[in-house]
Formats: structure tokens, sequence, C-alpha cells
């Protein structure tokens, strides 16, 4: 079943990548499609697929849950799936293998069902994903996200490893871990969550809104152009997910350890200038025009 398993990924892979960038919401004709290594698959896993085990066929929809996710948010890093979310997608998956193990069902309508079956999702769970590119451009609308280096997230935020509190928590710290991967050369207890990580060690792949910060745990937070970026997003759409955001951000102050800090750009002026000034010192520096980070002090409680 090895070989089987490496086969299933190689046909994922190669699958996404084939629709990668295009626009699911197209009005000029439906843009995603089974490529011909799919196709002249569909066959041999309709065949196959009864007689999988269930940790098999579980391994193959994690498989496609991972690449599921990794496809969207390589395109527009504002996408937001919720783990409720994560148990829709499998169930997208397994009603493909159903359908491709029904013999009387031709290729181009197990296409055209899967891909309704996205179509609705995304739509339902992203609305302004669907308002953004029910248009007849090809291509989705593309909104990247970037791996920063270490020394320019220590350079933009100002910050001294010499003097930052332990333990130090770095959210949205990249696929790459770049900042953590340094603070722990350096001999600090750093951890990093994210999306697009792995469950290894110091890492967890986890979405910020869904993350357990505890209270009183961290003594530094870090978020270089993520968590507060993506804030402003949803706060300037107005699409609700900026009230988890807010939630978010007050049980991220919640989590930090009297004397904490919480360093983070862009400054998020709109909720910062509410924050409890017997609570909190925020200091604001401007980087440019338009550009700012801000620390935020829970005080020392004596």
């Amino acid at each position: 079943m090895d070989v089987l398993m490496k086969l299933a990924n190689e046909i994922i892979r190669k699958q996404l990548k084939s629709n990668s960038l295009k626009n699911i919401f197209c009005t000029d004709g439906n843009q995603l499609h089974f490529n011909n290594n799919t196709k002249d698959s569909i066959e041999f896993f309709g065949q196959k697929w009864k007689k999988l085990s269930e940790c098999d066929k579980e391994y193959i929809i994690n498989a496609l849950l991972k690449g599921f996710l990794e496809s969207f948010y390589n395109v527009d890093q504002y996408i937001s799936f919720k783990d409720k979310d994560y148990l829709e997608i499998k169930k997208i998956y397994i009603s493909l293998f159903q359908d491709i193990t029904n013999d009387y069902m031709s290729v181009q309508e197990i296409e055209e069902r899967h891909y309704k079956r996205i179509r609705t999702f995304i739509k339902k769970t992203n609305r302004v994903v669907y308002k953004i590119n029910h248009n007849a451009n090809k291509n989705a609308k593309s909104f990247m996200c970037s791996e920063y280096s270490s020394k320019f997230q220590i350079r933009l935020l100002g910050i001294n490893i010499c003097t930052l509190k332990e333990p130090i928590l770095d959210i949205g710290c990249g696929e790459q871990g770049n900042l953590v991967k340094y603070l722990r050369k350096n001999h600090l207890r750093a951890y990093g969550i994210d999306r697009l990580q792995e469950n290894t060690g110091y890492f967890r792949s986890i979405d910020w809104l869904e993350f357990d910060y505890f209270q009183l745990k961290w003594g530094t937070i870090i978020s270089n152009i993520s968590f507060s970026n993506h804030f402003i997003h949803h706060f300037t759409q107005n699409d609700g997910i900026d009230i988890l955001y807010a939630q978010t951000y007050m049980k991220i102050l919640k989590s930090l350890d009297n004397g904490g800090k919480w360093i983070y750009a862009p400054s998020v002026p709109f909720i910062e200038n509410l924050l409890p000034k017997d609570e909190f010192s925020v200091q604001r520096i401007q980087i440019n025009e338009s550009f700012s980070k801000t620390i935020v002090h829970k005080f020392l409680v004596l």
C-alpha cells in the first residue's frame, strides 16, 4: 500500500498544481478541471477505494485536506477556515470518492459535482472571496503572503533579543518559522503558531483564531505583518470576521504575563485607543507615512 499512497500523493500534487491560481467563481465558464493524470486514475482508484483500509482512506483524505488548504492559502492569505470547516472539506473529498466508485457516473459528471461542492463551500465560508472573484477573470484575485527573514523582522519591529521576556510566542510564524528558529538558536524559549506549520517540537499547526493562548502565560508575543494585518483587512471588509479578531486580540492581551509585551506590525489604532490605560501602555512607532508598529506593555502587578 505504500506504493499506492505515494501514487495518490503525486496525483494530488499534480492536480492541485494544474488548478493553481484559477478563479473558481469565473462567470466565463468553469476554470477548474481534472487534468489528464487524474482522469486516467479515476477508474483505477474507483476499483481500489472500497478495498482500502480505513487507515489508508484517512491518510488520502488528510492529504487532500492539506493540499486544499495550502492551495487556497497560497493564493489568498486572508481566506479563513475554522476547525469545523476541516470536517466539511473532508466530506467534499469523501463524496468525491463515493462518486468515483459509482460505475454509472461519467468523469465529466464527477468533475462537475466535485467543483460545485467546492464553490458552494467557499461561498458559504468566505463570502468576500466569492464577491471579489465573481467576474469574468480566469485567474483568482491574489493576496500573497510572504516569509520574512529573522533579520528583517527584528529590524522592522526593533527587537532587542537580550531584553525579551520569556517565554516567547510568534503568532503567524510562517511555514519556515525563521524568527522562532533564530531566537531558539540564541537560547530563548520561543514558540510559533501558523496554519501552514507542522505540529513538531516548538511549532503548532493551528489558526490563530482557534489557538488557546491561556492566561498570564507569555512574557513576549510577536506578530509581524500577520495577525494585525488580517485584523485590519477584515475590519475594512466589515465581513463579521473582524469581531472574532477583536475577541482574539483581547485573549492575546490576557495571555501576557504581568510586565509582558506584545510587539506587532501594522498598528491597529481603532482597538488600541480603547485599551484601559491603567492596565496597558501603548507605544505606536511610525515606520513610514502609512505604516507603524505597536508595543503593548502590560503593567506589572505588584
